[in-house]
């Protein structure tokens, strides 16, 4: 007979009782304005003709106890914040603040754990669903004119984002942006932004929540959106205006500075740097996961047409790789896993309690924005407090092992949370392991090299592949993280 350990009970009791009530009229303490971040960064290059990404989540417990003892946060923070290799950019994927994602708490679970990363311009969120707690969506969405309208305005704020990164002034980022989503937001897509229907249009930034119980102040959305240390899209103090900060947004690594008249700057340091790796961090919060919070007045959900509409786009704006004919890396993020081993939060007398799988409304929803389009190339969720990896799985979500365009999964859920267990084999799965962790992905035009470390920098898995190629490879054991990569994966 397996016995239950306290924590994990009071662990899943909670992670299943409704919102605390509340006193009529009751709100809790204003929060203090965050401070300002003082970020000066550099124009962005790529490091020796690759990029350096890592990727972690469910983290945001801090330093020493707090709810479920002493989680191991502190230790994958500092072990991040000291690479070797410093990465370029450090994507977090939701639960950044446990248990409700409260904002008197970010300075201690957010700010100070990754004040380098921060203060580097180097760290994103996504939204995850205990950053949400407290949340519902909105229910007055007739007061949308159409999903056209909501659309243009995503997209004017991821573009204008981007140049704003790129060193032009606002008003000239707005004009640059207004131009290029002229052309973005007619044909094919506004007619389907325009199908979609008031009902089923979400607004893309803050304004999509609201407080659970009205008239008591619970939901966080607009104060995470707003607080720079997230980089919501941004990289710059302020930018873009916490406004128009959208709860989606894509990264796209490296790009160029430019001058007020549009050219690029820097000319004495080489050529212009071209992207190689384009990051979509969506809010799975609002699409088909078990938890979600899109739900209509009778407790049913609604689609997010809106974002997948905006996802869709923005697959189709994937660019050539720098010198080669197919895409540049294509990595898609978010916080719930649309495949994923299924993982118990604690197990009671052979059963087992919390802990998730498939998401597998949001699979589908996901296949749908890839249609007749090249997929990702990497997709990484969490949600699950464990490590996994996929294999390639084809469309169907079978594994495969020869040929081309395949997706692999990574399932990174151990950034400081209480960890889960496995469940069982998944043979979907090439690894599957109940760490803290995070990983860490080299990219160059042509491979991609990822390590997944603990807290004390042991390594757990690491491996190669091709971009395009549906082949795993090993990496030699006596081949580090800090060691010069090879011309091609294939090479090790």
């Amino acid at each position: 007979m397996e016995v239950l350990s306290l924590r994990s009970a009071v662990l899943v009791v909670l992670s299943l009782l409704p919102l605390a009530p509340s006193a009529p009229g009751e709100t809790p303490p204003a929060a203090e304005a965050p401070p300002d971040v003082g970020r000066g960064c550099p124009p962005e290059r790529a490091q020796n003709g690759e990029v350096r990404l890592v990727f972690l989540s469910d983290s945001g417990y801090g330093q020493g106890f707090s709810e479920w003892g002493v989680p191991g946060q502190e230790a994958i923070a500092s072990r991040i914040n000291n690479l070797d290799l410093a990465p370029d950019l450090v994507f977090f994927l939701g639960d950044n603040i446990y248990w409700r994602g409260t904002s008197e708490l970010y300075k201690s679970r957010f700010d100070d754990m990754y004040d380098p990363l921060i203060r580097q311009c180097k760290a994103h969120v996504a939204l995850g669903n205990h950053d949400l707690k407290g949340c519902r969506t909105v229910e007055e969405y007739e007061r949308w004119e159409s999903c056209l309208n909501e659309l243009k305005a995503a997209l004017l704020a991821d573009r204008k984002a981007r140049y704003v990164r790129q060193g032009l002034q606002e008003e000239e980022a707005t004009r640059k942006a207004e131009a290029d989503i002229a052309a973005q937001s007619s044909g094919e897509l506004a007619a389907q932004a325009q199908a979609a229907g008031k009902a089923s249009c979400l607004p893309g930034d803050a304004t999509a929540y609201e407080d659970a119980r009205p008239g008591v102040k619970t939901c966080n959305a607009s104060a995470a959106l707003a607080h720079a240390q997230f980089g919501f899209g941004s990289v710059e103090k302020g930018d873009p205006p916490a406004s128009e900060r959208q709860r989606y947004y894509s990264i796209l690594w490296p790009l160029p500075k430019l001058s007020r008249a549009g050219a690029t700057v820097d000319a004495s340091a080489g050529p212009a740097p071209r992207p190689l790796v384009d990051v979509v961090i969506l809010d799975s919060n609002t699409l088909k996961v078990g938890d979600g919070l899109f739900l209509d007045r009778q407790g049913q959900p609604r689609e997010d047409q809106l974002q997948v509409v905006w996802f869709r786009n923005a697959m189709a704006q994937w660019l050539p790789a720098p010198g080669e004919e197919h895409r540049i890396w294509k990595i898609v993020g978010m916080h719930h896993p649309p495949v994923s081993p299924r993982a118990c939060a604690c197990r009671l007398f052979g059963w087992c309690l919390g802990g998730h799988g498939d998401e597998i409304g949001l699979g589908h929803q996901l296949a749908k924005a890839y249609e007749d389009l090249e997929p990702p190339d990497i997709v990484l969720s969490s949600h699950n407090h464990i490590y996994a990896r996929s294999h390639p799985l084809d469309a169907s979500g079978k594994p495969v092992s020869t040929g081309k365009g395949a997706v692999r999964y990574f399932v990174t859920g151990g950034g400081g949370a209480p960890l889960y267990d496995i469940a069982g084999e998944d043979p979907r799965f090439a690894k599957a392991l109940t760490t803290y962790h995070f990983v860490s992905f080299r990219l160059t035009a042509s491979s991609a090299f990822f390590w997944v470390m603990d807290g004390g920098g042991k390594v757990k898995d690491a491996g190669c592949f091709d971009k395009g190629s549906n082949v795993d490879h090993p990496l030699r054991t006596d081949f580090h993280y800090d060691d010069s990569l090879p011309p091609r994966c294939a090479g090790t």
